[in-house]
């Protein structure tokens, strides 16, 4: 394993977005390439098998446009309607990672969701594109588990490189999973969990203890099962030291996160509107680690006006990472 958690730096991808009949050409020679690695023979059969996959994808899209009735056009739409999945989790990724993850984190992705990324907004500098001969996602913070990489990398993805699943989109084979990458291997990663959780766990408790604070029984809940982001508690604790606060919910707009992610969001309440404007104030001078993405006054189902606050992804998965 020692070999295999060797880190290496990003690059930029800059290819433009490739056509239907590109993608279903690629993600055959990707496979292909995993399985039939040496000689001519192998190379003539990648451009044949892809160059087939492609008149056919383009002949079925004009049937289905020119002939609905026919029984091609009954049979087609099942490989079509898989691929038109796969896009939507793709871009439903990427719109994600665009608005929540920091733009200062790397992102292994293959070079198809690499493309999506930078059509959303991430920055093409922090992306790490992911050739199939790629060895490893190592040097990245995220990898983005589309089925390209899933297939490439295969159970070695979880188990060796990146263990958690901090939101996922779709379902089933076509489904894309965000996953932090450890960087001292998955083994030690977990062994750390346990740890973190306690440490999350007395840091909520000891904020429960101050007299400044209310907390909703949720929210209560949250705390003291440590499902709470550090840079959250440490700041909740620090702006319970200059005013009353009132915790009404911890939240987390992570679809599919695994229940080992913190809650990176929460909404405070404050017995006088002076009360959120100071709050917004004081999150707002926040710097570096502790700096939220998100502090502003909104109002909730109840009526209840309320501070939203939220950090970017990944958070620290304990209160000693920096």
């Amino acid at each position: 394993m020692g070999q295999e958690l060797q880190r290496r730096t990003p690059g930029a991808v800059t290819r433009a977005d490739p056509s239907w009949p590109t993608v279903a050409g690629t993600t055959i020679r990707l496979w292909l390439d995993r399985h039939y690695r040496r000689g001519a023979r192998r190379r003539h059969l990648v451009l044949a098998v892809s160059a087939l996959m492609a008149m056919a994808l383009g002949a079925g899209v004009t049937l289905a446009l020119t002939q609905p009735g026919t029984g091609n056009a009954q049979v087609r739409p099942h490989g079509s309607n898989a691929m038109q999945a796969a896009a939507t989790d793709r871009q439903h990724a990427a719109r994600w990672i665009a608005s929540e993850v920091a733009s200062n984190i790397v992102v292994a992705c293959d070079l198809e969701m690499c493309n999506q990324l930078q059509k959303s907004g991430f920055p093409a500098a922090r992306l790490l594109g992911l050739q199939p001969t790629s060895p490893d996602p190592l040097g990245a913070q995220l990898v983005v588990a589309t089925p390209v990489i899933r297939n490439q990398f295969g159970t070695r993805l979880a188990s060796v490189y990146a263990p958690l699943v901090i939101a996922s989109f779709g379902s089933g084979a076509e489904r894309v999973d965000v996953r932090y990458v450890a960087p001292d291997g998955s083994k030690a990663f977990e062994a750390e969990l346990a740890t973190d959780r306690k440490n999350r766990i007395a840091a909520g408790e000891q904020l429960l203890a101050n007299d400044h604070v209310q907390a909703s029984a949720n929210a209560r809940k949250a705390l003291l099962a440590g499902r709470v982001d550090p840079r959250l508690l440490v700041t909740l604790g620090t702006l319970a030291g200059l005013m009353p606060i009132q915790l009404v919910a911890f939240d987390d707009p992570s679809p599919g996160a695994s229940s080992d992610v913190p809650l990176r969001g929460a909404e405070l309440g404050a017995a006088a509107a002076t009360g959120l404007s100071a709050m917004v104030t004081f999150l707002g001078a926040q710097q570096d680690l502790y700096a939220p993405a998100v502090a502003r006054i909104t109002q909730i189902a109840d009526g209840q006006r309320v501070v939203t606050v939220r950090y970017d992804a990944p958070g620290p998965m304990g209160l000693g990472d920096s």
